[in-house]
């Protein structure tokens, strides 16, 4: 079950940087062509270098990952020790523990803040 829908979104740099952040925005816009929404801040320490990365993957998590939510929710430099994962399309992290789907999905558009 997806009650909450907390997932970690997880992509590389081109440099082979891991990033990975905790998303409870994530949403399903179409199935045909498949389409997800997710929501990040434009102040958020990864936004460049999701921003200019061609993947990412989704990985969504179960109630019982909860500290494993928080540790990529924080700004813990160790975020990565000792998370086992393989690499999806382009080197995305996909993460072995990760509850449901490993989404891999290519960055095909990005929408820019808007003002009111």
């Amino acid at each position: 079950m997806f009650a909450t829908g907390v997932t970690i979104v997880t992509a590389r740099t081109p440099a082979g940087t891991l990033i990975g952040l905790t998303a409870n925005s994530f949403n399903s816009v179409s199935l045909n062509p498949p389409l997800v929404l997710w929501s990040l801040a434009q102040a958020a320490g990864s936004m460049a270098a999701l921003s200019a990365g061609s993947h990412y993957a989704i990985n969504i998590l179960a109630a019982d990952q909860k500290e494993l939510a928080e540790r990529f929710a924080s700004k813990r430099a160790d975020r990565w020790t000792d998370v086992l994962f393989t690499e999806g399309a382009s080197g995305s992290p996909l993460l072995r523990s990760a509850a449901a789907a490993r989404l891999n999905a290519s960055t095909a558009a990005a929408t820019k803040k808007a003002t009111m």
